[in-house]
């Protein structure tokens, strides 16, 4: 029998008026990250912030995997990589975001339904992070079976 495995998300798309205490920078981050572990997390899902939005731009998302990762030695960590981060009609900028990654996570979530959402997967799964299947309808979950 496989153990439990909780994974714990530390912010999203949360706005501090929503809940005061939403951790965004990578200080906030690697602290709330470390409570998780200690209370029982075993994987650490988050979004990178830069000036208080979030973003999938190499720099942030490389400081905050830094910061939980020193915090939180061995503990997997996985990033977004929703769409709505980075709105984009040609629906390019996400990869190309993506793809200048210098820092990877062990993982991404990646929601099934987006558009281009597979050429991100292979190309994510091509430099070795794993994926895990963000399913936010009935819909995507019917068309990832």
């Amino acid at each position: 029998m496989l153990p439990a495995l909780l994974q714990v998300a530390r912010n999203g798309s949360r706005t501090v008026a929503e809940h005061p205490a939403i951790p965004r920078t990578p200080g906030e981050l690697a602290r709330e990250s470390r409570a998780a572990v200690q209370a029982g997390a075993r994987i650490l899902h988050l979004h990178a912030y830069d000036a208080g939005s979030e973003t999938l731009a190499a720099e942030p998302c490389a400081a905050a995997l830094r910061a939980v990762r020193a915090s939180c030695l061995g503990v997997p960590v996985s990033l977004t990589t929703s769409v709505e981060i980075e709105p984009d009609p040609r629906r390019r900028l996400r990869l190309e975001l993506v793809a200048g990654w210098s820092e990877l996570p062990e993982l991404v979530t990646a929601n099934q339904g987006e558009a281009s959402i597979f050429e991100l997967c292979e190309h994510l799964l091509g430099r070795g992070v794993g994926i895990e299947a963000g399913l936010l309808s009935v819909a995507d979950a019917e068309a990832s079976c």
